[in-house]
């Protein structure tokens, strides 16, 4: 016997996804700045380097 997937007591039903924020040139410029700022001051205080809290950050 075959089944379909609408068969299967597993299927979920997918939420609809938010429309994509387009930031402004200030916003991201604003983000950039103050994320490299924090960045820089984490790795610091956890005894990191910059590139190991930026790919933390990325595969959170």
């Amino acid at each position: 016997e075959i089944s379909s997937s609408r068969d299967s007591p597993q299927v979920r039903l997918k939420k609809p996804r938010k429309a994509r924020t387009a930031f402004t040139d200030h916003q991201l410029a604003q983000l950039e700045r103050s994320f490299e700022r924090q960045k820089m001051e984490l790795a610091a205080s956890l005894n990191l380097t910059d590139t190991q809290v930026k790919t933390w950050y990325q595969n959170r």
